[in-house]
């Protein structure tokens, strides 16, 4: 029951380092400005160690009256109580940051790999507009980078393998138990174009994201 592919749409909330327009992996040698090593890089459609991924930044009463929340907890709360007494520690499905605000991580890989005919087949998370019109194709040819100031909501499904021995980092040695968001729609109720986006121009009419709709997003 814990791992029931049930469909949850987060309340509203900001997005930050958005990969959506184009899949992204880790590399352990990309430099970074403060001199240390290992980053993101933009990866193609049909790797399969690259990922889509999105944050997104709620404010912590938004957040705590959500349905999203209850759902959330309740899935948490079985898949605890399904696996109890084999792991150590936990990764929850959300984090706080510390102004209080909840955060989301959902991301979803980017391609798989057919057993039986061995094809390599992209995926991708779908992308719309405030009002429910399927903008992604529009995002990846005007190649769109998602600026940090852009506003929205997140369509995801819950995902656990069960407890895992961790093989590194600080739970290293420990079993873990995890439950993962895996991204299925972004849709944006404010759309922001980061300063990199392939043309540069602002988002004209015809295109509803361009827009701010208030309080409420259309279905």
């Amino acid at each position: 029951m814990a791992s029931k592919k049930q469909r949850y749409i987060s309340p509203i909330g900001t997005f930050n380092y958005a990969w959506i327009s184009k899949p992204c992996k880790w590399d352990d040698k990309k430099e970074r400005k403060n001199g240390e090593t290992g980053g993101s890089v933009v990866a193609g459609e049909k790797d399969l160690a690259a990922k889509y991924s999105i944050k997104v930044i709620i404010d912590p009463k938004t957040f705590e009256d959500s349905d999203f929340k209850k759902q959330i907890d309740d899935i948490w709360g079985l898949l605890q109580e399904e696996h109890k007494g084999k792991y150590d520690v936990t990764i929850p499905p959300y984090q706080q940051d510390d102004e209080g605000n909840y955060v989301l991580f959902p991301e979803t890989k980017a391609a798989f790999q057919d057993k039986k005919s061995g094809d390599i087949r992209p995926m991708h998370p779908r992308l719309m507009d405030c009002e429910g019109k399927d903008i992604t194709d529009f995002i990846k040819n005007e190649d769109i980078r998602v600026a940090d100031s852009s506003v929205g909501r997140v369509y995801v499904t819950t995902y656990s393998g069960g407890p895992y021995k961790s093989s590194m980092g600080r739970n290293q040695g420990k079993k873990v138990l995890p439950m993962k968001l895996d991204l299925k729609v972004v849709q944006f109720k404010r759309l922001d174009r980061s300063e990199n986006s392939g043309s540069g121009e602002p988002i004209e009419d015809g295109v509803p994201v361009a827009e701010d709709y208030g309080e409420a997003i259309p279905i």
